[in-house]
């Protein structure tokens, strides 16, 4: 009776498993998208966040967090086509080095754009990775723009 229930048990157990089997990456070389999406949420947070009150942000830097906004989703949807799991955390690869939270914004965003730029294997998904790159660029000219016209 007992190795009939362990039987029943495992075969329970084995659909819950396989999902997560699943997870692991396909094959071949793709870029390092979860490390990207941390550096454009670091980017987003030192573009959207500043001290003081009186602060409004600027056009530029509202059309930065757009551009990371959509290169975030364009990310994850990479990942997800690649088998990555995209809500994964990582930790961002921009080192900030106190120059002023829109210089620390620039950093990561190159280091987002290194990352996603980085050899991709999978033909389904060079598009969308090109779109991606864009989509940060975009976001940098956006953020180098805010910094001229804060006079930095």
């Amino acid at each position: 009776m007992k190795l009939i229930h362990k039987l029943v048990l495992s075969l329970l157990l084995v659909p819950a498993v396989l999902p997560l089997a699943a997870q692991a990456d396909e094959p071949g070389h793709h870029g390092a998208y979860l490390h990207a999406l941390a550096d454009l949420h670091a980017a987003r947070w030192l573009i959207d966040h500043r001290p003081g009150d009186n602060w409004v942000m600027g056009r530029n830097e509202q059309i930065a967090l757009s551009e990371i906004d959509a290169a975030t989703r364009e990310i994850r949807q990479l990942g997800v086509d690649v088998g990555k799991d995209v809500y994964q955390q990582e930790r961002p690869d921009a080192r900030l080095d106190r120059g002023g939270r829109l210089h620390d914004a620039i950093a990561a965003l190159e280091r987002a754009r290194s990352d996603v730029a980085q050899r991709e294997d999978d033909p389904r998904v060079f598009g969308l990775q090109q779109h991606a790159m864009h989509r940060i660029e975009a976001a940098k000219h956006a953020t180098e723009d805010a910094i001229r016209d804060a006079g930095y």
